[in-house]
């Protein structure tokens, strides 16, 4: 299952690989995860993402076994605490912990849940998304580090250049940020949330032409990805055409009820509108989200309502 989980970056949550050490019981926990975490309900997802974990450990206690250690008390302490997060499964509880724990905006819990996951089994996708997290943290150094860590595992890995382009444009190196988007959709012409990403740093730097045409681009190779709405909803936000905005940040959350951003940016729009129940409600779901989308979101209406007649 995959989704995006911010303005400009996007992270994917892993179905459950390897079964090694795992029942079906911590299958359904990770898929009924999946599920919440798409509602947006976060904190289900978490509880859910955190029994896989607990599943896992305990299993893989019952594997090691205490007998089978020949240090002390306390090392044996520390031999059992480092056997019990070899289940490949918990690793990927860990990375999708991480997920959930970004689009709520705790991006500290987020990275030590990558550290986690990257430390029972390193991959692609385990830098990936904590160099998604240091990006969000203003951490543009450690961010590129580890996009370009993700790329040396797999060169082939579209999306580890798009991230890294990110990460590029937000250091200002607009030039290099293009030419890491254009690589990705070398790679993988048929993935819609590259053209998305692309899209996102051409409105950002002022393209509204190019980043309509990648949106929609996106929304064509894949019907379903609300973030291509979201991304076009901002594009009509910004033009002034509240309505079309509301309609595509509406479709977005049909389709995806977990993008506090589509919440918060729907519910500028109409107050813009001039409907201020339904703008707060917006609002409050946005926040319920990502607390830490309070102060923005504060600006925004003060300064809409300050140009107000």
């Amino acid at each position: 299952m995959k989704t995006k989980l911010s303005a400009v970056l996007f992270v994917f949550l892993f179905a459950a690989g390897a079964r090694a050490q795992s029942p079906d019981s911590a299958r359904e926990f990770h898929e009924r995860g999946a599920e919440r975490y798409a509602r947006g309900d976060f904190e289900g997802a978490i509880s859910d993402f955190t029994a896989v974990i607990d599943l896992s450990t305990s299993l893989s206690k019952k594997g090691a076994g205490r007998s089978n250690w020949s240090a002390g008390a306390d090392g044996a302490d520390d031999a059992f605490a480092r056997a019990r997060v070899l289940d490949p499964s918990a690793a990927a509880a860990y990375l999708n912990r991480g997920v959930v724990r970004m689009a709520k905006g705790d991006n500290d819990g987020a990275i030590a849940d990558f550290d986690q996951s990257l430390h029972i089994k390193p991959g692609a996708w385990g830098y990936y998304d904590r160099a998604t997290a240091w990006l969000l943290k203003g951490e543009k150094a450690r961010a590129l580090e580890d996009y370009d860590k993700a790329l040396r595992l797999d060169p082939r890995f579209a999306v580890g250049y798009a991230g890294r382009g990110n990460a590029r444009l937000d250091k200002g190196d607009v030039t290099g940020a293009f030419a890491d988007y254009a690589q990705a959709i070398k790679l993988d012409p048929h993935d819609a949330r590259v053209f998305y990403t692309r899209g996102d740093a051409r409105r950002v730097t002022g393209d509204a032409a190019g980043a309509l045409a990648d949106y929609e681009q996106a929304m064509r190779l894949e019907p379903n990805y609300g973030d291509a709405y979201h991304g076009r909803g901002v594009l009509k936000l910004t033009a002034g055409d509240y309505a079309g905005a509301v309609a595509d940040f509406t479709k977005a959350l049909s389709l995806n009820g977990g993008l506090p951003l589509a919440y918060a940016n729907r519910g500028l729009a109409l107050l813009r509108q001039g409907k201020e129940a339904e703008a707060e409600g917006d609002f409050r779901r946005a926040l319920e989200l990502n607390p830490g989308l309070r102060a923005q979101i504060e600006a925004r209406v003060a300064s809409i309502k300050a140009q107000k007649p």
